[in-house]
């Protein structure tokens, strides 16, 4: 019997009733987040070309909320992405009509003189000229527009318009905010500007539980990058280009160091990388307390201070050279005089004189179109003629790194040397100083001590930790060098540990036995015997008692090494010293 074919079915194409629910839940999401993006581009203040877009987001995801020079601040970190959000709120995209008229006429009238008549050098300087004469505009403004304000509260708003006409005509506009806030690090503006948003990277200690690197709600307009271009050339007198398309410059008035890039190296239009310098100066103890070195390796880089040794401190960008470099800085006795020598301006010099330190800063250019600043090799050959001084160099990467070992070969470097330099291991600083930079290994050997930093990234790339990992002492084999660990890290620390090698036979410390006039044994039971005042220092730094507060500033770092000396190389042994200190610094130094 022939098989008769079922005729074909047809299939129900509508989806349940709950999944369609579902779909046009999210479709009118979707919808509502465009309409509520496109609002966001279609008011913003005429003055400005960068939008402030909106963000939806669960309180649970806030880790911090503050306030910047009036401008609200808050930072998510959600649990569903790597990434944190960095939300600025400024008030001056929520004016009202009448404010936002007055703005824009006094705007208008100002615009009709140029910045070149002002006949001041900077924008810092042009700033303060800008707001008095802002001001006296806005208030006459104000009060022919809305004769109800009078007195008090007509002076506020005009002194609150005025702050704002200067933060777009001689400030920096929205990302100013940014440029300010003490826990940003870095300001990412890539290219297209409208199409990317500002991304930043925040201080490792800004909050916690916060991811470090965030995108913000900030995307900058073609006339608001182009007015920073030209504050940024205004401010530093250098050329940006087609033909010179990359301008690096300090802006010292925020501690910054900016990075223009223009076509047709980058393709896209005008991306912008802004470093930010960090204000504050750490000491040994804060460092031992976030891990970033044991308290052994503090109390033998203290040693390495006052025994004259020569260190270089290594690592990659943004791994924490500088801010090892000034901790070890203030571990210096005030009566030793500094020379520093740096190209960039990151090292607090008038903290430092402020402290008591007798520093003396020489600057240099690093190659860019700076015609009227010396050459590092220049700067660092008139600093061997200025006298018996410790020198530090803020980074060794050129034509004066063989100057330097030159002079410290024939002993004219001055009583202790430290600088920073690119590098991932003690043996990649050696490879770079000789394959690159020109220097033998036999001069090399003049270095006694290699310090390696490292960030050391969580799993899920969402925060990093500064730690040193290495640290190599330099032993001359003939007309080449051998680096022999005396600190490494292993499974069991992140944190470097002291090896075998550490001992009074090492030459670092023969060498600071022989500064100090004492046997190597002595030194290394004083660099156990600062170990334990420095635990005992960073152990107090997580309270806000008075004694913490005296132990973990920059000044009272340095009174505190002070006693510790005279305490030591007063008492019969390195442990009554220790006692003594001890009893010193428990009644307030």
């Amino acid at each position: 019997m022939a098989e008769t074919a079922e005729p074909p079915r047809i299939l129900d194409s509508s989806p349940p009733a709950e999944v369609d629910a579902a779909i046009r839940g999210r479709i009118r999401i979707v919808c509502d987040s465009v309409h509520e993006l496109q609002t966001a581009f279609e008011t913003r203040p005429a003055f400005a070309s960068s939008w402030i877009t909106p963000e939806r987001f669960r309180e649970g995801d806030v880790v911090a909320r503050y306030v910047v020079d009036g401008v609200g601040v808050t930072i998510l970190s959600p649990d569903e992405s790597s990434c944190g959000v960095y939300l600025v709120d400024p008030p001056e995209y929520r004016m009202n009509p009448r404010q936002l008229k007055v703005l824009t006429e006094v705007l208008g009238r100002m615009m009709t003189r140029g910045p070149g008549e002002t006949g001041v050098p900077s924008l810092s300087m042009m700033r303060s000229q800008i707001g008095l004469r802002a001001k006296d505009m806005i208030f006459s403004s104000l009060a022919e527009h809305d004769k109800e304000l009078t007195g008090d509260e007509l002076e506020k708003q005009a002194g609150h318009l005025a702050n704002v006409l200067c933060k777009y005509t001689a400030g920096f506009g929205v990302l100013e905010t940014m440029l300010t806030d003490p826990r940003v690090q870095d300001v990412y503006v890539d290219a297209p500007s409208s199409q990317v948003p500002v991304h930043v990277v925040l201080r490792s200690d800004a909050a916690l539980g916060v991811r470090q690197k965030c995108r913000t709600n900030v995307f900058v307009g073609a006339r608001d990058l182009h007015a920073f271009v030209s504050r940024v050339k205004y401010d530093t007198g250098l050329p940006f280009s087609e033909a010179i398309p990359v301008l690096e410059a300090d802006l010292r008035h925020i501690s910054s160091r900016v990075t223009l890039v223009s076509p047709p190296l980058s393709d896209r239009g005008v991306s912008v990388a802004i470093r930010r310098h960090s204000q504050e100066t750490w000491t040994m103890p804060q460092l031992i307390a976030n891990g970033t070195l044991s308290p052994l390796l503090a109390g033998f880089l203290w040693a390495c201070a006052i025994g004259r040794r020569a260190a270089l401190i290594a690592g990659s960008r943004g791994a924490g050279k500088t801010t090892l470099l000034t901790a070890a800085m203030l571990e210096f006795p005030l009566s030793q005089r500094i020379l520093l020598i740096e190209d960039t301006p990151e090292i607090p010099v008038r903290r430092f004189q402020g402290i008591g330190y007798d520093m003396q800063t020489l600057r240099f250019s690093s190659g860019r179109m700076d015609g009227n600043r010396t050459r590092a090799a220049e700067a660092l050959k008139v600093s061997l003629r200025m006298g018996e001084s410790a020198i530090v160099i803020g980074e060794v990467r050129g034509e004066e790194t063989r100057v330097l070992y030159e002079s410290m070969r024939a002993g004219s470097a001055g009583s202790c040397v430290l600088g920073t330099i690119h590098g991932n291991s003690a043996k990649g600083v050696l490879d770079r100083a000789v394959e690159d930079l020109g220097v033998s290994e036999r001069a090399f050997s003049s270095t006694d001590i290699v310090v390696v930093v490292a960030l050391i990234r969580s799993p899920d790339g969402t925060r990093f930790r500064r730690r040193v990992v290495e640290v190599a002492e330099v032993r001359s084999s003939g007309n080449s060098v051998e680096l022999v660990p005396l600190f490494e890290t292993d499974q069991t620390c992140q944190c470097a540990k002291p090896t075998e090698e550490f001992s009074a036979s090492a030459g670092s410390i023969v060498g600071i036995a022989r500064a100090l006039g004492m046997k190597p044994e002595k030194a290394i039971e004083i660099v156990r015997a600062k170990a334990h005042a420095d635990q005992i220092s960073s152990s107090a730094l997580p309270g806000n008692s008075a004694r913490s507060q005296r132990l973990s500033a920059d000044a009272a770092r340095v009174r505190s090494n002070e006693v510790f000396t005279e305490c030591i190389f007063a008492e019969s042994t390195p442990e009554a010293g220790l006692k003594e200190w001890v009893r010193r610094n428990d009644s307030g130094l």
